[in-house]
């Protein structure tokens, strides 16, 4: 008998917590460009965020930059506007919201780094619950901080550079929600100057090391 109790308990959370939405694939796509601040930002990656052992849907997210790329670092390290947009395809409550942010910076924030406190503590204050079908945007404004929204509600958070990358490594960063959510957001763009190692060309070395055709060999 317990282990007949174990299936239909089971049962039923597969019944009332999984709910695979197949709505998700059939969702409204997220835009190629966005304008925000006077730039026109190009869609620089989308993920679905799954949690847990059965793969709980919990929401779509899309990165906007004015400069796509797939290098992490890159992204992280430029001076330009960069927007994430969260479509939640379950609700979530503000509780488990506020919980899930503070996870993630501690974990991904420079350890003991007091500068970045207040920033972070007004951040978290400002994130409300998300219910089914509702979107939040995250956008970095380079010189003046996050510009969160979410619903009607738009609030600034003021906070310098290394406050506004530190928003964008919980998604990008080394520890981002899933290994997939990073790699969705970073896209497959082609590298760029800045992608390329610096330093004098291996090649070019090697080149000038073969003798010309008609150099004696000694």
């Amino acid at each position: 008998m317990p282990q007949h109790r174990s299936l239909l308990l089971l049962a039923w959370l597969l019944i009332n917590l999984i709910s695979f939405p197949n709505q998700v694939q059939a969702a409204d796509p997220f835009p190629q460009t966005v304008e925000i601040a006077d730039k026109t930002l190009k869609k620089n990656g989308e993920a679905l965020c799954e949690w847990g052992i059965f793969g709980l849907d919990l929401y779509r997210v899309a990165l906007w930059v004015e400069k796509p790329s797939s290098n992490a670092k890159q992204l992280l390290s430029s001076e330009q506007v960069r927007c994430l947009e969260l479509r939640f395809v379950r609700s979530l409550s503000q509780k488990q919201m506020r919980e899930a942010y503070e996870e993630s910076i501690k974990a991904n924030q420079p350890a003991n780094d007091k500068k970045l406190k207040a920033s972070i503590q007004k951040f978290i204050e400002s994130v409300k619950a998300a219910s089914k079908g509702s979107s939040m945007k995250l956008i970095c404004l380079p010189g003046k901080g996050l510009e969160l929204r979410q619903g009607k509600e738009k609030i600034l958070v003021e906070g310098d550079r290394q406050f506004l990358d530190l928003i964008l490594k919980l998604y990008i960063g080394n520890k981002p929600p899933t290994p997939e959510v990073a790699k969705g957001l970073l896209g497959n763009h082609p590298n760029t100057v800045a992608d390329l190692p610096k330093g004098p060309a291996k090649a070019e070395e090697k080149l000038k090391k073969v003798p010309e055709p008609d150099a004696r060999q000694r």
